[in-house]
């Protein structure tokens, strides 16, 4: 099966963490993926660019697809993005079955995070634990369904606490840093009133928050204590730490891929899918770091083997393999448990396990949990453990072990960024120096398996779609990338047009060949569209470094488009569209090494001379002439094969490179033009007739002398025709 995800961008924490949770559904299910990244950040104004179009566009035009998960949320900030976006989602074919994730979208299940006892855990650990009775509230925008429950789950803690609602301790918020600084400013210097917390609906709203209240020599949180949701990355490194409401975006993630996954199976689903929140107790609030972070440990199992496994392998299974969990845990409490316990021994074990853990995740964090598990069970079932002292020293000094190795880590991701952005830049530079297609296409097959990145396909519009066209045709006409070692250049394919997320019709690229993750971008230069790209998802692969090689794929690929309208304005003759002297030698040579290795084919340059041109300018004016020469440029194209060469050599005079099987056939194609050309003047009501004289010579070699002799040729050949037609009256 293959599922489509329409992103706002996986360029934030809770997106990305939401599409992990998707990815992890869909490897364990052998679902393919396809994930479209609907918004961009412009360089040029620092603005958000929305490609709606794009998107749906390709999504609509998939048929492969066999259902889309929506994550609305994020539209549902501003009202006229999310008028536009239902706008689109309502074109969605309605035999696709689609999820939505954080907002309600009629029709559609929906997969939510409980915002209401996500917002009434804080408010009521606000009352409860710290005795706060004025608690302000910032709220989210207008409209917005995460907002409104969040309004309700504040409210209810009031009224279950005792404490009346007063709406003068609400103010509007609009999950943005500049709505919270605007709240803020309310409460403190407008409405001035008496306050000693402030819960707000998310975390920009809160820093923003205590950062003005710290501008105000107000202390955070002995004065006004403070509390956000989402826990977005800045909440724990944020001075305090900020107290939050903690949605667990991984499942949301996997159950609006089982929700989907149901649905396509025809099983019943539920029209709204509740995901838990908990509120996170950090500083902010009032309330230690070793608080916060502290858990219940109750010992209640039998013995201290199942104690262990009871707490520690739901533990390390959230971050690595269950059952690896399980060897580690079995292993290290076989060792506290021996008659003679050895401490070098426990720590070699420990020690192997983090190695091992680390293959899976980098959260090193978690382990300090586990040595608490240790030393609980440890003293708990003392019984079963030889000398608790010693185990219990060990387990103290196995915390400065994980920090090392945490600490290494941190420092060999850190590394691992900057050789990414140095591969980055490397990238940009050679990209810069790129001038044509096929230099492109080769460059990003050379250059991107560095990423590790095994699969691109690159889809080109004819033309730049101005940002903003309605009805656009995005079908795509240049088609290039590589997956693994299949490698594609398709070029004018106008006579089989694709489009470019029915990868299906492109031949060679064989999508079932592994399961696939893809990231669908669309291709946007300044205010200007220039076609998509599809890149491989890979956790190794940070969200900036997909967001920079979008820009730099996009910045080559207009330099290169600008060079060869640049190089065709150079070669093409302006009147009549056809080729000038230039264009057609460096065609011609070009074309003669295909000849070559034809040995059926004959090459043939035909001479032509419009006749009369002097008497249309003389009598009707040079504006009438150039009509006449446009007109005979286009008989000449209608005329001849798509793949003879033809150019204006200057004036009145054309020039046509063709090949042949035998010598008659040349004369077959002058006797073609001389009808078209007597066809169109008996249905034009021009005063004068069109008419030209040719010379055609058949090259005995298809070599660069021999066609620079043929030309001479040819024209002597003209010369006679055009002689013998004034003898006759017939050409003035």
């Amino acid at each position: 099966m293959t599922f489509g995800v329409l992103f706002y961008t996986i360029d934030t924490t809770i997106q990305y963490e939401i599409w992990r949770g998707i990815v992890d559904y869909a490897e364990e299910h052998d679902i393919h993926l396809i994930s479209y990244v609907m918004a961009s950040k412009l360089a040029h104004t620092g603005g958000i660019s929305y490609h709606f179009d794009t998107c749906f566009d390709a999504i609509c035009n998939n048929k492969s697809l066999d259902g889309v998960i929506f994550f609305s949320g994020f539209f549902d900030h501003q009202a006229k993005v999310k008028k536009t976006f239902l706008e689109y989602v309502s074109k969605i074919p309605r035999d696709i079955p689609c999820v939505s994730i954080s907002n309600i979208i009629p029709g559609f299940p929906a997969v939510m995070s409980d915002n209401i006892g996500g917002i009434y855990g804080a408010v009521d650990h606000l009352i409860r634990v710290h005795g706060k009775r004025k608690i302000a509230f910032i709220t989210g925008p207008d409209d917005n369904r995460e907002a409104e429950e969040r309004f309700i789950g504040y409210k209810k803690a009031l009224a279950d606490n005792g404490i009346p609602f007063d709406d003068r301790y609400v103010v509007k918020g609009d999950f943005t840093p500049d709505g919270g600084h605007r709240a803020a400013l309310e409460l403190l210097d407008e409405r001035k009133l008496p306050m000693d917390a402030v819960a707000a609906s998310d975390d920009d709203s809160a820093i923003s928050m205590m950062n003005l209240l710290r501008n105000r020599n107000i202390l955070v949180p002995a004065e006004v204590a403070v509390t956000g949701f989402d826990d977005d990355k800045s909440s724990a490194t944020f001075v305090p730490t900020i107290s939050t409401v903690k949605q667990d975006f991984h499942k949301i993630g996997q159950a609006c891929t089982r929700v989907l996954h149901k649905k396509t199976q025809g099983e019943p689903v539920e029209d709204i899918s509740y995901i838990p929140s908990v509120f996170v107790c950090r500083q902010s609030c009032g309330c230690l770091v070793e608080e916060s972070e502290h858990r219940d440990i109750n010992p209640d199992a039998d013995d201290l083997a199942s104690f262990l496994m009871q707490w520690l392998v739901p533990l390390l299974g959230s971050e690595a393999n269950e059952q690896d969990a399980r060897e580690w845990v079995t292993a290290m409490t076989d060792r506290i448990k021996e008659s003679v316990f050895d401490r070098k021994a426990f720590l070699n074990i420990l020690d192997k396990a983090l190695i091992h853990y680390g293959h899976q995740s980098g959260n090193y964090e978690l382990w300090h949990e586990v040595l608490d598990v240790f030393m609980v069970g440890a003293q708990h079932y003392s019984q079963e453990v030889s000398c608790v002292p010693t185990v219990i020293s060990t387990l103290v000094h196995a915390a400065p072990l994980i920090n090392k190795i945490s600490i290494n880590e941190e420092h060999a991701q850190k590394n691992k960024r900057n050789e990414v952005r140095l591969a980055l830049r490397q990238v940009a530079s050679s990209l810069v120096l790129i001038f044509d297609i096929d230099t492109f296409a080769d460059e990003l097959y050379r250059l991107l398996p560095e990423f590790s990145i095994d699969i691109a396909l690159v889809g080109l519009y004819k033309e730049p779609i101005p940002f903003g066209t309605e009805n656009a045709n995005r079908t795509i006409d240049t088609l290039i990338g590589f997956d693994g070692d299949n490698r594609f250049n398709l070029k004018q394919n106008s006579w089989n047009p694709i489009r470019f997320s029915d990868y299906s019709a492109i031949d060679g690229f064989d999508f079932n060949r592994k399961l696939r993750k893809l990231l669908f971008f669309p291709l946007f230069f300044m205010d200007e569209e220039l076609g998509a790209i599809l890149l491989p998802y890979d956790p190794e692969i940070s969200t900036e470094a997909y967001e920079t090689l979008r820009v730099n794929i996009a910045t080559a690929l207009k330099g290169a488009e600008l060079l060869t309208k640049i190089q065709t304005l150079s070669i093409t003759d302006e009147l009549t569209g056809l080729l000038n002297r230039r264009g057609f030698f460096q065609y011609v040579y070009a074309r003669m090494e295909m000849i070559r290795r034809n040995s059926e084919l004959m090459p043939v340059v035909m001479f032509m001379d419009m006749d009369g041109l002097k008497f249309i300018n003389d009598n009707y004016g040079h504006k009438e002439g150039d009509k006449a020469i446009a007109a005979f440029a286009h008989i000449l194209k209608e005329t001849l094969r798509k793949e003879d060469i033809i150019a204006r050599m200057g004036g009145d005079e054309f020039i046509v490179f063709s090949s042949v099987k035998t010598k008659e056939a040349t004369e077959h194609v002058e006797s073609r033009l001389r009808a078209k050309l007597i066809e169109y003047n008996d249905t034009q009501p021009h005063p004068y007739t069109l008419s030209c004289s040719i010379g055609s010579v058949v090259l005995e070699e298809a070599t660069k002398e021999c066609f620079e002799t043929a030309i001479l040729n040819a024209d002597s050949v003209l010369y006679e025709e055009k002689m013998e037609k004034k003898k006759k009256g017939q050409s003035r």
